[in-house]
């Protein structure tokens, strides 16, 4: 069984996979020792794990996760970056700058839809990624921008007066106008990200012809998902997904 975790800047995913299904997920704050310290306790006890694979954005976190593994696994990871063995070609600048989520999420892309269409695949968190894979394989890169609470924050952090807006009074049926502060903080976020979204895969269909098939995922990606004018997938961790992916192609002799 391979053991696949993505380590974000707020949570870490762990999923324990058979074959191509997960049979396994947990989530923890990647900033607490003892929640990370537990989620993999647990997998260790539960799981007869063979190959580990992370996807790491956060230094701290993924050092903390990989004295416990050498520990409980007694197995090397594989630490995910554009160097490892993958299904898709890497065509962006300086690949090496390149976030393993983002390169997992090209793979999954690719994976699912090889051949058929063009896939972008939209990661809505702490920030929001747009990658985009070619049906030929080819990754040519994305565009990273602000997450809903990011954005959140820095209205709250840069204003003299502008409070910070919670994450749980977010309303997917936001007005467009908002008669008070309260609601004009909540327009910008949820109808800003909704449109510039829809803008920006527009802009891409317009640019690279031909099918595109597009996939969200992400902790926003359900909510904002409801509002999004165009037909997309939804998946909840593509991140995941890939890492699963990249770690059984290592047997591939392609």
């Amino acid at each position: 069984m391979n053991l696949t975790i993505d380590i974000g800047n707020s949570f870490t995913h762990f999923a324990v996979f058979k074959g191509s299904k997960h049979i396994y997920v947990q989530n923890c704050s990647s900033i607490s020792i003892t929640a990370l310290t537990k989620a993999v306790k647990k997998i260790r006890k539960d799981c007869e794990i063979t190959k580990i694979g992370i996807s790491s954005v956060s230094p701290n976190a993924q050092r903390s996760i990989e004295i416990l593994i050498r520990k409980d696994f007694k197995i090397k990871p594989l630490t995910i970056n554009n160097k490892s063995k993958m299904p898709i070609k890497v065509k962006v600048k300086k690949p090496s700058s390149l976030g393993p989520d983002r390169i997992c999420n090209a793979v999954y892309g690719y994976h699912n839809f090889n051949g058929q269409s063009n896939v972008l695949v939209i990661d809505l968190g702490t920030a929001n990624t747009y990658d985009l894979v070619l049906k030929n394989g080819d990754f040519v890169g994305g565009i990273i921008a602000p997450g809903i609470m990011t954005s959140s924050k820095a209205l709250n952090l840069n204003t003299g007066k502008l409070p910070l807006f919670e994450y749980s009074k977010l309303s997917a049926i936001a007005p467009l106008i908002g008669r008070n502060t309260f609601e004009a903080i909540q327009s910008g976020l949820v109808n800003y990200m909704k449109y510039a979204t829809e803008g920006l895969v527009k802009a891409i269909k317009n640019h690279y012809r031909g099918k595109l098939t597009v996939v969200i995922t992400g902790g926003s990606a359900k909510f904002l998902g409801k509002k999004l004018n165009f037909k997309h997938i939804y998946e909840t961790n593509t991140v995941l997904e890939g890492i699963n992916i990249i770690l059984n192609h290592q047997d591939s002799s392609i």
